[in-house]
Parts: C-alpha cells; structure tokens; sequence
C-alpha cells in the first residue's frame, strides 16, 4: 500500500453540499502529504473554494471518464482517491494509472482492480473517506466543527458586498432552493412569512440562489422587500457574502451547507433527511419537526415558521452580541467576526 508523502489526486463530488461534507476529509489529506503534492479534482464551480485549502485544483470535465482520464492524468499521480461512488468515478481512477487506487466498495470497484474501502452510511457524510484515510496510515476526520476560513481580501470582499446590498442594519441570507426533491425544501409561504417579520424589525432579508432558480427569489422581493444576490457571482464571492450576514436559513442544501462552513451562523431546515447523516460540518441550528407516526419521514410543512423565526432571531442575538472590530475600507455596516465559532445544535420535537 502506498503513503504519504505522495502525488495524491482526491476526487470530490459534483454536488455543493456533498463537496463541502469532503472538506474535512480534504483538510487531512493536504495536512498529512506535507512534502508531497495534493490535487484536488472537481467541477469548475468548486474550484475557486478548494484553492482556500491550498490544493492544485484539475477542473474535471461534465462526463469525464476512463478515456479522459487516460488521456489526460495518466502517470501523473502515485495515489489517486475518489469520494464519488458512481462507477464512472471509478472507471475515472482506474485511467489514472496511479499505483493505488482507493474507491467505495461496490459499483466495479474489485473488478477494476482498485483498492476498496467500507462507507458506513449510519455515520455522518463526512466520515464517507475515513476508510481512504486508513489505508494511507491516518486517523478517521474529527468530529468536530470544521471551518473553511477564507483569506482577509475575501472576507473584506464579503463585507462590502453587503453594504451593496443591505439599507437595514441586520443581514439574514435566505437559501430556499434545493435541487433535490420538493420534500427537503421548506414551503415558500413559511420562507416568506419569516422574512416578512425580519424585515419588520429591522433586518434585511437576503436570498441567495443558484443560477437557473431566479424565480423562485421573486416572491422575497415583491413581499418582503428582499436583496438578491447576483446569481453570476462565483460560488467563492457568495460563500465572502455569506460569512458576512448575521444569520442564515435554509434547506438541507448546497448553499446551507457552505453557509455553515465558512462560518455564517446557520439554522438548517431538515425534513425528510437525517441529520445525523447530514447535518452542516460547519456547526449550526438545526431544526427538524417530528414524525406524524412511527415509520414515517418528519415533514418540512409541518414545521411551524414561528419555530424557525424564534431560531432565527436567536442566532441573529448571538451573532451580535460577539466583539465587532472596526474594519477600514467598509461603510455604513457594522463590521463582523466572520471566523467566529459556534456549535450548538437544536432539533424541533426530537
């Protein structure tokens, strides 16, 4: 079995939310290789966020297989890793040619003669590459709240970007977009009742969306009198944005996710996923109605907006109640401490 220090490849999901729960498993790997070399190789959009990690970053191709990979990567590495588990991932590694390949068990990973380790779905998502890391001689990724910290040019970047957008002194990112089914997306008329109530009091609701899911932000504007963040902005300009608000809230999603990460306060709405498995790495609030019978999947339509308002406010208490210092260059906003930790976590009737 091959170790660190090596020519290590790490290949990460196409999905926000599943890159960001590799962050910690990343983190690792970059630290353990001092004296080597760590590419990270994901899609174009993630690029800019991995690069915060210090990694080389190889921007891999929509569809990118064994004949890319063949053509393009191969004998460039000694140890390559996937954390996708789709056998197009693994047919990706084994074009490498990288003497060890490490891959999930299962999907053609033994028949292509890679090195296969177990994925425990019962632990959270970012242990998925704890088995990787022990056949490299390293620990399993710690438990505990994991920070991408963004560099002070970015942060400082964030905190003007929100004094473009705020005329209210508070800030709450609202993230109600979700690619996955309608199930794990909280009701946009609860979204829209507690932005309502925010901006009443003084807060400016922000709603952050991905390209294509414009529309879904209208509703915030015309009935709550919400800010949109430009949907060009790169995912490194939104995540400087998000590390600037007060608070966030939103779906079990992408952006919720990198909200948490880069150290925005964050309430995460969970419906029909567990927590458990997916729970933000970066610390949150998450909150979580019961099930309405034995077997059955907690319903995001059943959590009261009232409950999420009251963990919204909360959060935005906390937050304000740290340590401001001044940051020059930046007027008309009360600086912010956006590296500050948290950890703590609620669930509604759990």
């Amino acid at each position: 079995m091959a170790s660190l220090p090596a020519r290590l490849l790490v290949d990460l999901p196409n999905w926000l939310g599943d890159f960001v729960h590799t962050l910690p498993a990343l983190a690792a790997l970059k630290k353990a290789n001092r004296g080597g070399d760590t590419t990270a190789l994901l899609p174009v959009a993630h690029a800019p966020l991995a690069r915060l990690l210090g990694v080389t970053v190889i921007v891999r191709p929509v569809g990118a297989g064994f004949s890319w990979a063949r053509r393009c990567l191969f004998g460039s590495f000694d140890v390559a890793l996937t954390a996708r588990h789709s056998s197009r991932a693994k047919l990706l590694l084994a074009g490498t040619g990288a003497r060890t390949c490490l891959a999930s068990e299962g999907r053609g990973a033994a028949a292509l003669g890679l090195v296969t380790f177990p994925v425990v779905r019962r632990h959270h998502q970012r242990h998925d590459l704890d088995g990787a890391l022990k056949r490299l001689g390293m620990q399993g990724v710690s438990p505990e709240t994991f920070r991408l910290q963004l560099p002070e040019k970015l942060n400082r970047q964030g905190l003007s970007q929100r004094a473009l957008l705020a005329d209210l002194p508070g800030m709450v990112a609202f993230l109600p977009a979700t690619r996955e089914s309608a199930d794990r997306r909280y009701p946009a008329r609860n979204f829209l009742a507690v932005a309502a109530e925010l901006a009443a009091e003084g807060i400016t609701p922000v709603v952050v969306v991905g390209p294509g899911e414009e529309r879904m932000a209208t509703p915030f504007v015309t009935e709550a009198g919400a800010h949109v963040a430009p949907t060009a902005w790169p995912l490194h300009e939104i995540a400087a944005l998000l590390a600037a608000c007060d608070a966030a809230v939103g779906n079990d999603s992408g952006l919720t996710h990198l909200a948490a990460v880069v150290g925005c306060p964050t309430v995460a709405l969970f419906g029909p996923t567990d927590p458990a498995r997916t729970a933000p790495v970066g610390g949150g609030r998450v909150l979580q109605p019961p099930a309405r019978a034995f077997g059955n999947a907690p319903r995001l339509e059943d959590l009261d907006h009232a409950e999420v308002l009251a963990a919204v406010r909360a959060t935005v208490a906390e937050r304000s109640a740290l340590p401001c210092p001044p940051v020059s260059g930046v007027s008309s906003i009360v600086a912010l401490e956006t590296a500050q930790r948290y950890d703590w976590t609620q669930r509604v009737g759990r």
